[in-house]
């Protein structure tokens, strides 16, 4: 019986093949986990992603039903005012949102309505023309100092010291500052827009000029006595299409109920005045 004869490099060919083999093996199995672990970790991510995004649009679903409750808290008391229809204009170029995107683009128009809203209502005088003074006439009908009888007063009295600050309630624009022959005194009207334009009369110095814009909160005259007064005082008046109303519901803070409670009682000689 022959024996088969194997070279030594037939030998050494086998050993090298059967290593090779091995060790393919190897980096094959080595990289088949690795892309387990790859597609595991890319499944993971996208999970979390889709957790992330579901969290997201509950919390802008929420947040857009509270900016919708604030959008109509703020349009009822404007409606109280009787001024919601003058700021609540709203506008821009039509811009479609993608889809898949309802929950967000509510949001994006929940918050424009609000900033319109917002914009809006700074021109409404609900700022203090003074940021203390003691209330000594209020609005309506009293009995006028100078004649005795009674009389319409078209706004409210506020008394404080000769140089006092003066402040605009409200974003506008000066219709009129200066001398007033009317009993006003040294006058100064802003119109905010819309109809709606107040009055600071009796002014001891004006501190705009005709045709400038003033922000709300800025210093525009100082308190005085000039023309028809009894004494140091600031007389207010906001009108809406050109009637008076009374301004105290406009006003942010509550001191100046507190002041009419306390002692205003509309028969006050002490610093009253108004026009003839």
């Amino acid at each position: 019986m022959s024996r088969l004869k194997v070279s030594a490099i037939s030998q050494i060919f086998a050993i090298a093949m059967v290593f090779g083999l091995t060790s393919w093996s190897g980096f094959a199995t080595a990289q088949l986990l690795n892309e387990r672990e790859e597609v595991m970790s890319l499944e993971q991510e996208l999970a979390f992603h889709e957790r992330v995004e579901t969290r997201q649009r509950v919390l802008a679903a929420m947040a857009n039903r509270l900016l919708d409750e604030r959008y109509a808290a703020q349009v009822k008391e404007l409606e109280e005012l009787g001024v919601a229809d003058r700021v609540d204009g709203v506008g821009g170029p039509l811009e479609a949102a993608a889809e898949g995107d309802e929950t967000f683009a509510q949001l994006f128009q929940s918050w424009k309505r609000l900033d319109n809203l917002q914009d809006g209502a700074i021109a409404v005088p609900s700022a203090k023309p003074v940021e203390a003074a003691r209330l000594t006439s209020s609005y309506g009908t009293r009995t006028d100092p100078f004649k005795k009888r009674r009389a319409r007063h078209a706004g409210i009295d506020l008394a404080g010291p000769i140089g006092t600050p003066i402040l605009a309630t409200a974003d506008g624009v000066v219709k009129r500052a200066g001398w007033n022959s009317g009993g006003y005194g040294n006058l100064i009207e802003i119109d905010h827009g819309n109809g709606i334009i107040t009055r600071y009369a009796h002014l001891s110095k004006v501190q705009v000029q005709r045709g400038e814009r003033v922000t709300r909160g800025e210093q525009i005259g100082k308190m005085g006595s000039t023309g028809r007064s009894t004494g140091s005082h600031l007389h207010y008046e906001v009108r809406i299409d050109g009637r008076s109303v009374n301004p105290i519901p406009f006003m942010e803070s509550t001191d100046y109920l507190i002041a009419m409670r306390d002692g205003g009682d509309g028969e006050m000689m002490h610093a009253i005045g108004g026009s003839k």
